[in-house]
């Protein structure tokens, strides 16, 4: 990350001063053949990291018993799983379907064609999978599912943060033509794109991910933690998300709908849906009050994994 001048590359406003040019490799090193270490790589592994360490929190939290069994834990750890196999299949075919139609009639075989690796990932498609993996998870366990959006809420800003970081490390997702002071050139792109001063918007949305972090710390403070009413976390979450998303993509370049197409992008249309679905879910929350209650017996096989220590027998007095 350094100053662009005029030795290192022409990245100039409109009034003729400089501004900041990102040149980092995206590949930390290589590993064997076509297998490398990037950047990108590392953050989605923190994703999941950080995902399951903030969900293992909440569930501690809600089971004191089943956290010193390790059941807490364990849950925690099989909901990563499902996590990532919804998330990273929501992500592809969401790019795909949302913003490459026109490629997919074309050629259906686009729509699982892998050869060109996670290429195009979709965050509304990443939030979509995400959704159906909880349902599917509180199903199987038998767990209340407005208990599990709202635990696993905490997890998803760590996503935010962590994948548009990614992003800016790939030089992908980026923003539009900026003349503001921290108006970034982006050196890896094709030319012209990268003698162009842009909005850092992937940096924007990663500051967005930390803001929606402290407001669901702080929602949750104020509605006194686990006494909170059931779905309010997750509403919380989708409504400040939507309004967010759609303002930011305003400093993003468009990815589908050019700006001679519509007056909104795809980005902003599908933010709309997680807006009024977040209000709908505050609305139920709120009128309802169907009070937080972690109702959970861990099957055997689970409290067998986790060594959970058998009852001892009373021994009887002797005569």
């Amino acid at each position: 990350m350094i100053l662009a001048n005029a030795e290192t590359l022409q990245c100039l406003s409109q009034d003729g001063s400089a501004r900041w040019l990102w040149d980092i490799d995206p590949i930390i090193f290589p590993i064997y053949g076509p297998i490398q270490l990037r950047w990108y790589g590392l953050c989605f592994l923190g994703v999941f990291a950080f995902g399951y360490l903030a969900l293992r929190w909440q569930l501690r939290r809600a089971d004191p018993i089943a956290k010193h069994h390790g059941a807490a834990d364990e849950l925690a750890g099989r909901f990563i799983n499902y996590g990532v196999v919804g998330t990273l299949a929501g992500a592809w075919f969401g790019h795909r379907l949302f913003y490459e139609p026109q490629r997919i009639l074309d050629d259906p075989t686009y729509l699982i064609d892998i050869t060109g690796g996670l290429a195009g990932l979709s965050s509304h498609g990443a939030a979509g999978g995400l959704i159906l993996a909880i349902i599917f998870f509180a199903r199987k366990y038998k767990l209340p599912v407005g208990e599990v959006f709202d635990r696993f809420s905490f997890s998803i800003p760590s996503g935010v943060i962590l994948v548009r970081l990614g992003n800016f490390f790939n030089s992908e997702v980026y923003g539009r033509p900026a003349d503001v002071d921290w108006a970034v050139c982006l050196a890896r792109l094709p030319e012209p794109l990268n003698t162009i001063p842009r909005h850092p918007s992937q940096l924007y949305e990663a500051l967005i991910g930390v803001g929606l972090l402290l407001i669901l710390l702080l929602a949750d403070r104020m509605a006194g933690k686990e006494k909170r009413p059931r779905w309010m976390m997750i509403g919380v979450f989708l409504f400040f998300y939507g309004i967010s998303r759609f303002v930011v993509e305003y400093f993003k370049d468009y990815q589908a709908l050019a700006q001679d197409a519509s007056s909104l992008t795809m980005g902003q249309y599908l933010s709309i849906p997680l807006f009024l679905l977040g209000c709908t879910m505050l609305f139920w929350a709120f009128r309802n009050r169907t009070a937080t209650e972690w109702s959970w017996s861990p099957p055997p096989n689970m409290l067998k994994e986790t060594g959970t220590p058998k009852k001892k027998k009373k021994k009887g007095k002797r005569r």
